[in-house]
């Protein structure tokens, strides 16, 4: 019964915090209205939201991973396969909270999975989607945590783990302020499986019994690039011959403006560069094109499926989910959200394929792996148009010092691989207590 989960949910913080949510929907759902100006699938099945669908039954029992965002769900691939894939396996259910991951994990699995927007955490939307789904664990990926849905989720039985976990510096200090508020949630998990040493320890240090943290490695080493994904990369490379070729991924405001200054140096000095620019949010490509053509850079949209040309000096990969592919072709890498102050975006799908990776000094949110880069000499700092011009023009020019940083980047990735399999045997041990 529901009421169970009342008592673990009656203390100041969870109830004060309820209230407020309470408070706040108008304001959420104006919110979600709002962007729903640049891109309209905010304001697409907003009854999600609520869990006010229908759920069929025979999605019942099913194991819930939920992915924030395209990011986490992308890392958490390789590991849903294996149980989206699982003949004798139970339902999988995928949640998110963004337009651009729905739209991708809808594209990937089809009807093989059950997929909707994780409910607001609403005490109310919450028990609506535990009684609806009836799910047999709970695994989130990295750190998103909503304080009702573990507990009442743990009240009812239902075991909560939480995989891949990440903790920065700044992160954990914000939860410790929080910490009348997430102390329980942190406490109520059932499985706490942790990138780093570090992040064990900064779990801790906010609730999470020490006796549930595992330090199981980070997904994201695990990347499978798919024959698909190979065959393009083949067709690119095969198409484009010997232009070189500058990957930005993830890209954010007031870093393109960066990054295309530094481009036009380079075009002085390597006048067939081609620069290929993937904005982290879907709802700025347009912007982005814009941008692209004030400048007077000769630009393909990915989008058009318009081919790329001798002529061509932009392909802006305004599609989602192809990150891999870009960084494939590439002969040169910068990760995004690390020239201004976001916190930098995940490498590893870079140097995975042994290239050479340039990024900015804001790097808070991935801090742990670029120490690894830096301390292997895998990593080029930049901090402006200027030195990131001079950087590329440097590396475009001196291949066997851009071989040497994507090696070394590259045995850095092969030896963190098997956090998949780790953590697919410790779900099904999870599975197998409940």
């Amino acid at each position: 019964m529901l009421a169970q989960g009342l008592p673990d949910n009656r203390y100041f913080g969870v109830r004060l915090y309820s209230v407020l949510l309470y408070m706040m929907m108008p304001l959420v759902v104006f919110y979600l209205w709002w962007q729903g100006r640049k891109n309209t699938a905010y304001r697409a099945r907003m009854q999600e939201r609520f869990c006010q669908q229908e759920i069929a039954m025979k999605w019942r029992g099913a194991i819930v991973f939920h992915c924030v965002s395209v990011g986490e769900f992308m890392a958490a691939k390789p590991l849903l396969d294996r149980f989206v894939n699982d003949e004798g396996g139970r339902p999988v259910a995928i949640t998110c909270m963004t337009p651009t991951a729905s739209e991708l994990i809808q594209k990937t699995y089809g009807d093989a999975i059950y997929h909707a927007y994780i409910p607001f955490d609403t005490p109310s939307a919450v028990k609506r989607f535990l009684k609806a789904l009836q799910p047999s664990a709970i695994v989130i990926l990295e750190t998103e945590l909503w304080p009702n849905l573990v507990l009442f989720a743990r009240a009812l039985g239902i075991p909560v783990a939480l995989v891949n976990g990440r903790m920065s510096k700044q992160s954990a200090s914000g939860y410790t302020r929080m910490n009348w508020l997430f102390e329980r949630a942190w406490a109520a998990l059932n499985y706490c499986g942790v990138q780093s040493e570090v992040a064990a320890e900064r779990f801790a240090n906010i609730g999470v019994r020490e006796r549930v943290i595992d330090v199981a490695g980070n997904l994201k080493f695990d990347v499978v690039v798919s024959t698909e994904v190979q065959n393009e990369i083949e067709h690119y490379q095969e198409l484009l011959g010997s232009r070189p070729i500058i990957t930005a991924g993830s890209t954010h405001a007031g870093e393109e403006e960066q990054i295309i200054a530094a481009f036009k140096k380079v075009l002085k000095v390597k006048p067939n560069a081609l620069l290929i620019l993937v904005p982290r949010h879907q709802e700025r490509f347009n912007k982005v094109y814009t941008l692209l053509e004030n400048e007077g850079l000769t630009t393909v949209r990915r989008s058009t499926g318009r081919p790329v040309t001798n002529a061509t000096q932009v392909l802006l990969g305004d599609s989602m989910g192809e990150l891999l592919l870009w960084y494939g072709i590439a002969n040169i890498t910068f990760i995004g959200g690390s020239l201004i102050e976001r916190g930098g975006h995940n490498p590893l799908e870079a140097i995975a394929f042994g290239k050479p990776l340039l990024s900015g000094r804001h790097i808070f949110n991935f801090a742990e792996v670029y120490d690894q880069l830096d301390k292997r000499q895998a990593v080029r700092w930049v901090n402006s148009s200027d030195t990131l011009a001079d950087t590329l023009i440097g590396l475009l020019t001196t291949i066997e010092t851009a071989q040497r940083l994507g090696a070394s980047a590259q045995r850095i990735f092969a030896e963190h691989r098997g956090a998949t399999q780790r953590l697919q045997v410790r779900i099904q041990q999870l599975l197998g207590r409940a």
